[in-house]
């Protein structure tokens, strides 16, 4: 027997898809769940998720493996915190700790009375997911390219290189030759 889960939004979305094309019971529609993701769901969520079928399919589907949407306690703070992120990102290391400690500056700023919000890392992480923020180790060179600067000087190189015939151009980060 299927295990009885919550869907995701992306599954929901799919589900309304179906539903607007194919008129069924609810029953045909529990049944058809089952067989498309081995889930097991009640009548009643197939009649909420149908009560709300316009505004899904009308509506961009933000985060397709999302169970569940939890309200923003302060929407100011997690805007004003992900445009933080979203500017310095690429300046300089933000770490845990950075970005807790920006939080409590702008709940001063913003003045969030005390208490009303715990800056834990249970906290943290929800709103990393939330807004799709995650750290990523660049290794090796990949650290240290500017890829404006690659972009800009692309086609010179590509010029450059087409006065030469194939045999004689050499990758010489990959080659191990001294030049």
């Amino acid at each position: 027997m299927p295990k009885r889960t919550t869907l995701t939004d992306n599954q929901k979305f799919e589900f309304c898809v179906y539903a607007h094309d194919n008129k069924r019971t609810c029953p045909e529609y529990v049944k058809w769940i089952e067989n498309k993701w081995r889930v097991k769901v009640n009548k009643s969520i197939i009649t909420r998720i149908l009560q709300t079928k316009d505004q899904r399919l009308s509506n961009e589907i933000i985060n397709p493996e999302a169970k569940r949407h939890r309200t923003v306690t302060v929407l100011e703070l997690e805007l004003m915190l992900k445009e933080f992120i979203l500017i310095y990102q690429h300046c300089t290391i933000l770490s845990n700790a950075i970005i807790i400690e920006k939080a409590k500056l702008l709940v001063d700023k913003l003045g969030v009375p005390e208490g009303k919000l715990h800056f834990s890392s249970g906290w943290l992480q929800k709103f990393k997911e939330q807004n799709r923020i995650c750290q990523i180790k660049l290794y090796r060179e990949a650290g240290s390219d500017d890829e404006d600067v690659i972009i800009e000087s692309l086609p010179l190189l590509q010029s450059k290189c087409s006065e030469y015939s194939l045999d004689h151009i050499y990758n010489m980060d990959e080659t191990e030759l001294f030049y």
